[in-house]
């Protein structure tokens, strides 16, 4: 009984020490601002639009997209994309769709986007004029 005692004293000791210590210090991505100040309001970020090709940053990357997708659909019925990337499209300075998309599991080439080719926003993303949100030190490969 006594060494319930003395567990339980102990128990509500810890308990009452950590309730009134001082909170810690929340670091967000808005840096040192208390989380009940108010937001800074942000600009709308620019499209790369015209700045031609964005740079990979690694071997295989798909490419970024530089322009808004928001009105452009790819669904069972159609993708909008290939108004402009497919290889008769006469875009002038559009990306034409690699030869990769146009070919099969087994590696045979067919007249139309593969399948597993045809919806681009599961690969591509757009891509705004933006600072980092954090700092980043990766360098890709020399080649």
């Amino acid at each position: 009984m006594k060494n319930t005692l003395w567990f339980l004293s102990l128990l509500l000791l810890i308990v009452s020490s950590t309730a009134w210590s001082a909170p810690t210090q929340v670091h967000s991505l808005r840096g040192d601002a208390a989380l009940d100040a108010p937001s800074v309001p942000t600009t709308e970020k620019a499209w790369r639009d015209g700045e031609g090709k964005i740079q990979r940053n690694y071997i295989q990357q798909p490419p970024l997209i530089p322009h808004s997708t928001e009105d452009l659909t790819v669904d069972l019925d159609g993708n909008s994309c290939l108004m402009c990337h497919n290889w008769d499209s006469e875009m002038p300075g559009a990306t034409k769709v690699g030869v990769s998309h146009f070919l099969s599991r087994d590696d045979k080439a067919l007249a139309r986007i593969s399948p597993r080719r045809y919806f681009c926003t599961q690969c591509h993303v757009p891509q705004k004029i933006a600072k980092p949100l954090i700092g980043n030190r990766f360098t890709p490969l020399a080649e």
